[in-house]
Parts: structure tokens; sequence; C-alpha cells
């Protein structure tokens, strides 16, 4: 595994929780849905396997 490939998947990771954080912020307003945050939550747990899976493989 390249560094390069690594810090795509730690900026999809970065993304995802940025997503997640926004969802959750808007918690207790209109514009709060719990669908779109649980899609977002869903995503950032994806990317931090796919962070921990390509570091598991680099050794």
């Amino acid at each position: 595994m390249s560094g390069e490939q690594e810090s795509t998947a730690a900026r999809r990771l970065a993304e995802a929780s940025r997503a997640a954080t926004i969802e959750l912020h808007k918690q207790g307003t209109p514009e709060y849905d719990q669908r779109a945050h649980q899609r977002a939550v869903e995503q950032e747990r994806k990317a931090a396997e796919a962070v921990e899976a390509e570091r598991a493989a680099r050794g």
C-alpha cells in the first residue's frame, strides 16, 4: 500500500466524520433527518474499517 492510498482512505474517513457530525448537530432542529444521520454514521464506520484494513495490510 502506498502512502497515497492511505491518505485517500484517511481523507474519506475525515469527510465521513464531518458529514456525520453535521447531521448530529442538526438534532432537535427542523432540518434533522434521522435516516440521513444514520447513513452518515454508516459511511463513517465503513471508512474507518477501510483505514484499518489498509493499516493491517501494511504490516
